[in-house]
């Protein structure tokens, strides 16, 4: 279980970079397509819309693997930490799973406040930044060293 945890954390910590190169893509895409002469409005980005750039996958890849695919890794972290004998492993997998849950919401609001944008970028490192520190707890191994008691002798 201690193999499945480091995995599990260094997946978090992957997810965290796949996310950033995801919007940042998007971001990008969207900014050319404006450049190039075409306007956007709120309709563009509805399930029906025809709207097509260079970039919109990295927008919505960015979606649904915030609001699915990290949760769930960040959920099954910290149900393994349970068993995985990591010191310390179930505290920093759930403070994981509530900094996740922290973007999500820092997600969905920045779409009503722009400036909340800014505490998702800055929590992103946070999980980044724990999420490597997760994995490097499991690999730490302690070592105990028993003496054994000296015999007696007898004389």
């Amino acid at each position: 279980m201690r193999g499945a945890y480091r995995v599990l954390a260094s997946l978090l910590a992957l997810e965290v970079i796949i996310q950033a190169a995801a919007v940042v893509y998007g971001v990008f895409g969207l900014a050319n397509y404006v450049d190039d002469g075409h306007t956007i409005t709120p309709q563009d980005f509805e399930e029906n819309s025809d709207v097509t750039f260079s970039g919109l996958g990295g927008l919505i890849l960015h979606g649904v693997n915030g609001m699915m695919i990290v949760p769930l890794i960040a959920l099954l972290l910290l149900i393994v930490s349970f068993f995985a004998k990591v010191k310390g492993g179930v505290v920093v997998a759930l403070a994981l799973l509530v900094l996740v849950i922290i973007q999500i919401v820092l997600g969905i609001a920045a779409h009503s406040v722009e400036q909340i944008g800014i505490l998702h970028g800055i929590n992103a490192f946070l999980i980044l930044g724990g999420s490597i520190h997760a994995a490097r707890l499991a690999r730490k191994v302690e070592v105990v060293v028993v003496e054994k008691p000296a015999e007696a002798t007898t004389a």
